[in-house]
């Protein structure tokens, strides 16, 4: 259980740290939203299947270096004995961001329906699209 909880600490502080400073605004250019909002889908169609060695390659190194598949695995498990099975997804959004460095990123926020509740997925991207963030709540 401590383990869980330090791992959802470990997944919030990286997309608060890829985040920092954001405001939203538009999408920069560079990005295409309907691009974003399909690598988005695509992120947590990954994490609905268990197909969590596919979703980390989807993440760039630093990304890859701080959050293995395991530990990405052990937090939406946790998750999923809450929420119970996928039903369908109620919306996907695009804003655009800027990281702690001044780069543009693209933030996608997904909102998905189960069995017992709602999950929303955030989930950011470089300009090479690239995972930066990854949050559930």
């Amino acid at each position: 259980m401590m383990r869980k909880n330090i791992c959802a600490v470990v997944i919030m502080i990286l997309a608060a740290f890829c985040l920092t400073a954001c405001s939203g605004m538009k999408l920069a250019e560079g990005f295409d939203e309907a691009k974003v909002k399909e690598e988005a889908q695509r992120t947590v169609d990954f994490l609905i299947a268990g197909e969590y060695e596919e979703c980390v390659a989807m993440m760039d190194a630093d990304m890859q270096a701080a959050l293995s598949a395991e530990t990405l695995a052990a937090n939406v498990e946790a998750m999923n004995e809450k929420t119970g099975a996928f039903k369908e997804y109620k919306s996907i959004s695009v804003l655009g961001q800027k990281d702690a460095e001044g780069m543009d990123c693209a933030v996608a926020v997904v909102v998905a329906d189960f069995e017992k509740g709602k999950i929303t997925y955030n989930v950011s991207f470089n300009q090479e699209m690239q995972i930066i963030g990854l949050w559930m709540k």
